[in-house]
């Protein structure tokens, strides 16, 4: 075995032109595959590890008649709901901590009105939204229930809000105008940015984007303050559905997703039948006119099913595995042209009687060598890969970065492709006679 290895590694040496093509053939297609892999870990990964596996999205069905032929189905998934079916939902089911979301954008300015922050990402939330998604707090504290059924005027800054309206981070017993009236400030967040933004899909844009909250607010505090909500609902006939700018119709209107913290399988299942039920009893008493119809989705069927992973990079997967079987196929061809050039060199050595299994040995460990050089190669092609795909105009881009972790990926596979692209050329090179190469010398 120790002889079959040095005479592999050895080989390595010979025909040097032949072995770096097919070091540098193998290197761009473990890069190319390596490259999307690493973009596709980073965008298929949990938003919120930790946390993620005991949230769960419920919706029930509350929308009007459906009219038409159209597939009801047919889409993004509904998730929206109005105000009154919420407060009934988290009133029935105390013991489940449930909180409804919208996020928005927001403009806030200084109780003085000399400095002023528009259009920041901000969330508007009735219950424990921040407690039960892990948000994280340098400074003070999240509402109370009872300040949220008073309607009291809290708010929760992110530090970069803090900062620009009052050069401080603590901003902590400070006050800021929100729409119409004053805000007290109970908190400051750390910078926090799950991504992809999965608590609440705005139409066509899964969050991405790399900036942080910077305002957590009570939802009703807000509508009674008249701050307009930028944001998507789904109205009854007689109200303007789609992408708002403007104050919510909470009458007419569905603008909340709706969370819940669900930590066994009963629990799941329980408020699974809770909200069957309740839309069961809205149907029959009338105000639901469409037949009971609901859906709960954890955090990773939500993300699958708006599909925020985009196509085009599993496209560019594939086509990048469709790049390494090529290169695979070139640099087997390589190696079978290369061991054939030492047909003579590998028929002395059987005449002296090196076994098959030897010869076959030493042919598995050149091209090993080769796939791992070609591996260690790919590292550095991978890493200007990804910074290519970072500067791409795209919500995502920013994700593309190697972790440490993907490194052994890459030995791997490097590993496993040297293995498997010499395997037939070095079965080729046992099955050559010896009596017929030694004739030549």
């Amino acid at each position: 075995m120790n002889y079959a290895l040095e005479t592999g590694l050895r080989g390595l040496r010979r025909h040097p032109r032949t072995m770096v093509l097919s070091i540098l053939t193998l290197a761009l297609g473990l890069a190319s595959v390596m490259t999307m892999l690493s973009l596709l870990a980073m965008l298929a990964a949990d938003p919120l590890p930790g946390l993620s596996q005991q949230l769960y999205l419920g919706w029930v069905d509350s929308r009007e008649a459906a009219k038409g032929t159209a597939d009801p189905s047919a889409g993004d998934p509904e998730y929206l709901w109005k105000t009154r079916d919420v407060e009934a939902l988290i009133a029935a089911r105390p013991q489940i901590r449930q909180t409804a979301v919208v996020t928005s954008f927001f403009s806030l300015a200084g109780a003085d009105g000399r400095k002023s922050v528009d259009s920041v990402n901000g969330i508007a939330a009735i219950g424990p939204f921040g407690a039960m998604f892990g948000a994280p707090l340098l400074h003070g504290r999240f509402w109370t229930p009872q300040e949220e059924r008073s309607r009291a005027r809290v708010i929760v800054l992110g530090r970069k809000t803090s900062l620009r309206l009052f050069d401080t981070e603590d901003a902590v017993g400070r006050q800021v105008r929100l729409g119409q009236d004053l805000f007290h400030v109970i908190g400051v967040l750390a910078p926090w940015q799950p991504r992809p933004r999965f608590y609440f899909m705005q139409p066509g844009n899964p969050g991405w984007s790399a900036v942080g909250e910077e305002v957590l607010v009570p939802a009703q505090a807000v509508l009674e303050a008249k701050t307009p909500l930028i944001s998507e609902r789904s109205c009854d006939q007689g109200a303007t559905d789609g992408y708002q700018f403007n104050s919510v119709d909470q009458n007419a209107c569905r603008w909340l997703a709706l969370w819940a913290e669900l930590q066994t399988p009963h629990q799941v299942q329980d408020y699974r039948t809770a909200l069957l039920h309740y839309a069961q009893d809205r149907h029959a008493a009338g105000a639901f006119p469409r037949p009971a119809h609901t859906d709960l989705y954890s955090v990773q069927d939500w993300l699958e099913a708006n599909r925020v992973v985009p196509p085009d990079v599993r496209l560019n997967l594939w086509l990048a595995l469709g790049l390494l079987a090529l290169c695979l196929v070139n640099v087997a061809g390589l190696l079978a042209a290369r061991f054939l050039g030492r047909s003579t060199e590998l028929g002395v050595r059987r005449v002296l009687g090196a076994p098959r299994r030897a010869i076959f040995i030493a042919c598995l460990v050149e091209s090993s060598a080769a796939g791992l050089l070609g591996g260690v190669l790919a590292l550095p092609l991978t890493l200007g890969g990804l910074w290519l795909v970072r500067q791409q105009a795209q919500q995502y881009a920013s994700m593309a970065q190697f972790k440490p972790g993907l490194f052994a990926v890459l030995v791997l596979l490097a590993l496993c492709t040297g293995i498997v692209v010499g395997l037939v050329p070095a079965w080729r090179a046992t099955r050559m006679q010896p009596a017929l190469q030694v004739k030549t010398l």
